[in-house]
């Protein structure tokens, strides 16, 4: 039976009643994994994600997979109460399946070890990190760029610092995701791929394990791929060490993202030239213009080869004051609503 659900939203001191919606189905489970051991003598089922899903009644044909980097929270519920991307898409008719890959959050239960060791200035770090702003040592209290689309509240900053899992990015880790990731796309059928930060890779190969990748959308993506035959120049960086443009894989496996729309988006306070004081606690800044760089000679290399991509500066269009989750930002509506009209322009959003 269909239910219906009504959002009840609260930010600040406004509580604004969004418009009920119908769910035709919705669940929670695992995906993928494999089994260890011996089941006479002690075995362990594990390396699996876990995904949660809602179908509206009228749905649209090409669903949404919603991969995050570090939290659930990146396509969820906005710091300040508002509807993310879950709730914004599922209202639009898109089936949504939000999921958490394996030896993270709600997968946890890895077939190797893992360990954590806590930070002291995490929370220093990755507001600068993640581009608030800018909160450098010996600061008390952090510094927001002028015009950032956070909310700058005590409560917002509070939720922002509590949410983050820690990320284990070895080799081992993306073979075991993406597999997990192809294993549920086999699953579910055609599929648009939302990727955020750090799965940004995960996205690029999940697409050379199954054809049921209908769209790649990568929002600030850590990696970029290219043909072995075909990689680019190391790129430097403001300290003088010079990095991998990307991943090198077969150009069989390139070829597979060629044919599917891939559109890449990035925020605002990116430098778009190295520049000498983007070093030390800054020197992300800097990285994440790297990470343009890397991203622009992909479009290049996929449009070289007959595919359809593109990277998007939000500034350049006119979207200005973005973090690195413009998708959990005070302006998530209109960030939504460039997805909206890619998947138009693909005919991606067709019931």
């Amino acid at each position: 039976m269909p239910v219906r659900i009504a959002v009840l939203l609260a930010f600040a001191t406004v509580t604004v009643a969004a418009q009920s919606v119908t769910i035709r189905e919705q669940g929670a489970r695992p995906f993928g994994g494999t089994v260890v051991g011996d089941p006479a003598k002690g075995s362990l089922h594990c390396d699996h994600g876990y995904l949660e899903w809602q179908i509206p009644e009228t749905p649209r044909r090409v669903p949404l997979v919603m991969v995050h980097a570090s939290s659930t929270k990146t396509w969820d519920t906005t710091f300040d109460g508002r509807e993310g991307f879950r709730h914004i898409f599922l209202r639009r008719g898109f089936p949504v399946y939000l999921t958490d890959l394996p030896r993270t959050g709600r997968a946890g239960q890895g077939c190797g070890p893992t360990s954590y060791t806590p930070e002291l200035n995490h929370d220093q770090v990755w507001f600068t990190n993640w581009r608030l702003g800018l909160w450098l040592p010996g600061d008390p209290t952090p510094d927001f760029y002028p015009g950032v689309q956070f909310p700058q509240t005590e409560r917002a900053l509070n939720e922002f610092f509590r949410i983050q899992y820690p990320e284990f990015n070895a080799p081992e880790n993306e073979r075991v995701e993406t597999d997990a990731l192809a294993a549920l796309l086999n699953e579910i059928g055609p599929s648009v791929l939302l990727t955020h930060s750090s799965t940004g890779i995960r996205g690029w190969i999940t697409a050379t394990k199954t054809t049921n990748v209908a769209a790649i959308v990568s929002y600030e993506p850590g990696d970029a791929v290219f043909p072995e035959s075909e990689m680019p120049p190391p790129i430097e960086r403001i300290d003088g060490m010079k990095l991998p443009p990307g991943r090198a894989i077969p150009m069989a496996d390139f070829l597979k993202l060629t044919k599917v729309p891939i559109q890449i988006v990035w925020g605002d306070y990116i430098p778009s030239t190295p520049d000498t004081i983007n070093v030390g606690p800054r020197l992300s800044l800097d990285n994440r213009r790297v990470n343009v760089m890397r991203a622009t000679l992909m479009v290049d290399a996929i449009r070289r080869h007959g595919g359809d991509a593109v990277n998007i500066l939000l500034p350049e269009i006119g979207i200005r004051g973005n973090t690195h989750f413009p998708m959990l930002d005070l302006n998530n509506v209109q960030i939504a609503d460039l997805l909206s009209k890619f998947l138009a322009e693909k005919r991606l959003d067709r019931r």
